[in-house]
């Protein structure tokens, strides 16, 4: 009888949190997951990089690379550019060297560096490459009671390599050892640095489909977001969207209210929704090794009831990358990309609130070159380049207002939108 009363107890106590939730608009407690089958193979169309297009990418580097020298690279994205072999950093160095060799069909002689008990593991990882036929890579083996710098450095001289570039990102000891044995090492030039910011038709297929389906993610989920949810509810139902559309290693920053005027998050303290809340989400995922990034901000309740300098703030941050897209164009510096988002803000007197770069490049990587900020003024715009506008203002312990869209320049040399268009308001987004 005891266990009955107090089973019955806990179902009218039960029954009474609901009920008032629900005349309070509270979100129930039960995290039910909406139904996002709609966005189920939204990429499935989309292929990914085929083999073919690494000969392309290393004709490309050979055309660009001086005679006789080589580019050098660590594991990461841009020895996956050139020759898709995935491997792992370590404090172990594995080196591929493209060296420029016109006997080779692609121009391009790939010799991997790696460590003597990691060859097989080398030999996987380039049969999983799947590289074509004018692709072959050479393997060459150090021992660990000897320096893997000094077998590269053989390997150069038998070359007859006399200029070595190495990737601006490869670490400081791999950079330092090489440079002891190896005269003339330096920094890849922006020459070829800018190859892989240019993106093939391919790479626009994956980066359109991975952001369009970001975009409609958000989309699917606005109508979702309902009072009482906190921010990690936002990010829950968010992921589950991602992933339905396809998306893998996804991440979502979902801020409400005043903890949006944190461009990056990590306010300190969560917030819940309220009925006339701000809710900023920034949003990705990956697809085909290629990555997503979209960000909106969008209202609750009613219009005629929502702060008015907020509305205005959203549409003000709207005009900006309207300016971006209409005055930004093949020629254009990066930092001329971002003083164009910047003079609208700022002429409306929230310059002050603007406190970052307008955007960054997008790629294999969600942040790569080229980098759109005021600085940048010696990098000029191509087609094939890829980036975000996402112009904010941030007014700490009130407000903040940030909305991204991926562009690319198109071959026509205007700014061409990679999402199916920049939001229209903030409350339905469409």
């Amino acid at each position: 009888m005891r266990s009955f009363l107090a089973l019955s107890m806990l179902v009218a106590l039960a029954g009474g949190i609901w009920a008032l939730q629900y005349l309070f608009h509270q979100a129930p407690p039960a995290k039910t997951i909406p139904d996002f089958s709609s966005l189920h193979g939204y990429c499935a169309h989309i292929n990914a990089i085929q083999p073919s297009e690494y000969v392309s990418r290393q004709k490309k580097l050979a055309g660009t690379l001086p005679e006789s020298a080589a580019y050098i690279m660590e594991p990461g994205p841009t020895m996956t550019y050139y020759t898709n072999i995935e491997w792992s950093l370590t404090e172990r160095p594995f080196l591929v060297m493209l060296v420029a060799d016109a006997s080779q069909p692609s121009g391009i002689k790939t010799i991997v560096v790696t460590p003597m008990f990691e060859a097989t593991r080398a030999v996987e990882a380039i049969e999983d490459a799947n590289l074509p036929d004018e692709i072959q890579p050479h393997i060459v083996e150090w021992i660990e009671h000897k320096s893997p710098y000094e077998v590269a450095a053989q390997v150069l001289s038998e070359e007859r390599v006399d200029a070595v570039f190495i990737e601006p990102t490869i670490r400081l000891f791999i950079f330092d050892g090489l440079s002891r044995v190896t005269p003339g090492v330096q920094i890849a030039s922006r020459a070829l640095q800018t190859l892989r910011m240019i993106k093939s038709a391919a790479e626009l297929d994956i980066l359109r489909c991975a952001n369009r389906a970001t975009e409609e993610a958000i989309r699917q989920v606005r109508p979702h977001v309902k009072v009482g949810m906190t921010e990690g509810d936002i990010a829950t139902i968010m992921t589950r969207a991602l992933t339905t559309a396809g998306l893998t290693n996804t991440w979502v920053l979902a801020l409400i209210d005043e903890n949006a005027a944190f461009p990056h998050g990590e306010p300190g303290q969560t917030k819940k929704v309220g009925k006339d809340s701000t809710v900023l989400i920034d949003t990705g995922g990956e697809l085909k090794n290629y990555q997503s990034d979209t960000t909106r901000t969008f209202f609750l309740g009613n219009r005629e009831d929502h702060n008015q300098t907020i509305v205005d703030a959203w549409y003000l941050v709207k005009r900006a990358q309207e300016n971006v897209l209409s005055l930004g164009h093949a020629g254009s510096t990066c930092a001329e990309i971002d003083l164009s988002a910047r003079r609208i803000i700022t002429t409306a007197g929230y310059g002050h609130y603007f406190t970052h770069r307008l955007g960054h490049g997008i790629g294999e990587e969600m942040h790569e070159e080229p980098y759109m900020n005021q600085g940048n003024t010696d990098l000029v715009l191509q087609p094939g380049m890829t980036f975000s506008v996402e112009p904010g203002i941030y007014v700490p312990r009130e407000f903040g207002i940030r909305l991204e869209d991926i562009v690319v320049v198109n071959e026509e040399g205007q700014l061409e939108v990679l999402t199916s268009g920049l939001a229209d308001n903030p409350w339905t987004l469409e």
